[in-house]
């Protein structure tokens, strides 16, 4: 394995649209939500271990969670934990990691990932993944990974190539967060079109010149943790004085659209976001009649492309529905159309106000 290789998992995310499944002390990466016998956090570990040197993998998490990627990874030494004490969205984050493999490795080259994705094909990942760590080696680029889409999707971000410029590997010319239908129907028919799978590469060095020169609300946050690191490393102190001075952006509006040397990875793997539970269904194996049971005991009629998911000891006798989500976690049950993704998050506040925190 390259000693200059690194994988950074960020693992900080709420996951609320798999909600009541995903809960604010236990979200969506710490769950076995596709009852595949792993955690979607503990998948993401393994298929990294094949490439990246287990000393390089670093997971970025909320400090509220530290214990459970404690539990989950027991093997990830102490000092490639980073506990974020706020939520700051994915340019902090990332900015932090940068810095942490850039203070051990001046040449680091870095890989990003979610830990909330479904991947099909290790191998075509593995490739793909080694191809772009080897191109952002040799190249101080900003490297994306698309994938193929494969319906007109909303829900999902999407890259526009433009000129081709090594194997699979294109400039970008823009970058669209989840469009309106009619617009997710033109990027698919067009064919120029990727979906945004949320993986990055790039060189750390190149990716915190990037933020220094491209995001002038970043400099100061850059000088002053350098500094620490330089002088004493960093106490969870400074952490916390420094997160709370950063605004809070994605990488995609925070640099990437910023930056002109971004380039896209079109990726061979088959790749799901399992953000919603729409997505879960299309991801799990279905009936005759398009139902989803998830490691639960029901007895369905007349139902159609639902997904049902229930505790142990549970039984769901459904009638007539089509296209719903029939979910019970501990103190909660969701009955509702699973592919109302602005309901979800409607039933999270309203249950919040109305009952309390210990309901979502």
């Amino acid at each position: 394995m390259n000693k200059n290789f690194y994988c950074v998992i960020l693992a900080g995310g709420i996951g609320m649209r798999l909600w009541p499944a995903s809960r604010e002390k236990k979200p969506k990466q710490f769950l076995d939500i596709m009852n595949t016998g792993e955690t979607m956090l503990q998948a993401t570990y393994r298929r990294f271990l094949r490439i990246i040197d287990k000393d390089n993998i670093i997971v970025v998490a909320n400090s509220n969670f530290k214990d459970l990627v404690r539990e989950q990874l027991p093997e990830l030494a102490e000092h490639n934990l980073l506990l974020e004490p706020m939520r700051r969205n994915t340019v902090t984050s990332v900015t932090w990691a940068a810095l942490e493999t850039y203070r051990r490795d001046k040449d680091a080259v870095m890989v990003v990932s979610p830990a909330d994705q479904m991947i099909n094909d290790d191998d075509k990942f593995q490739h793909d993944i080694l191809h772009g760590l080897e191109y952002a080696s040799d190249n101080a680029r900003l490297l994306t990974l698309g994938a193929k889409p494969t319906h007109p999707e909303t829900e999902f971000g999407y890259i526009q190539m433009a000129d081709q410029v090594d194997e699979d590997i294109y400039n970008v010319r823009s970058f669209t967060e989840k469009p309106e239908q009619n617009f997710a129907d033109m990027f698919y028919e067009s064919g120029e079109f990727l979906w945004n799978t949320g993986l990055f590469v790039w060189g750390a060095s190149t990716f915190l010149h990037a933020i220094h020169d491209k995001n002038e609300e970043f400099v100061t946050f850059i000088r002053e943790i350098v500094k620490h690191y330089q002088s004493h490393g960093i106490t969870d102190g400074e952490v916390v004085d420094i997160y709370s001075k950063v605004p809070n952006m994605n990488l995609e509006q925070g640099v990437l659209e910023k930056s002109d040397n971004v380039d896209v990875l079109q990726c061979h793997f088959g790749w799901a976001d399992i953000g919603n539970w729409d997505a879960v269904h299309d991801q799990s194996q279905q009936d005759e009649s398009g139902n989803v049971v998830i490691d639960s005991k029901s007895l369905l009629y007349d139902c159609k492309d639902c997904v049902v998911k229930l505790p142990s000891g549970h039984i769901a006798v459904l009638q007539g529905l089509e296209d719903y989500m029939v979910v019970e976690d501990g103190n909660v049950l969701v009955i509702c159309k699973k592919d109302d993704q602005k309901s979800i998050r409607k039933f999270v506040n309203d249950a919040q106000l109305e009952f309390g925190e210990e309901f979502v």
